[in-house]
């Protein structure tokens, strides 16, 4: 599975060729593209996603780990 980051550049690189070839590409290749920009977005949104849950799975389980202070 890609990275956030990973995603994210190859975003980029596909709205900069949507942006500078848009007008001139006939409209099922603009379709195609479109769709393939929405499917990298919700990839990325679902990688992000899952990288804060596991920082935050990282987080709680090195806290419940440490022995707690004494009581009092």
């Amino acid at each position: 599975m890609a990275t956030s980051g990973q995603l994210k550049t190859r975003i980029d690189r596909l709205t900069k060729k949507i942006a500078e070839k848009g007008p001139s590409l006939g409209p099922e290749k603009r379709r195609v593209l479109g769709k393939k920009l929405k499917r990298l977005q919700r990839a990325r949104r679902v990688a992000v996603a899952m990288e804060k849950r596991r920082a935050d799975q990282g987080k709680g389980g090195k806290a419940a780990a440490a022995p707690a202070p004494p009581a009092g």
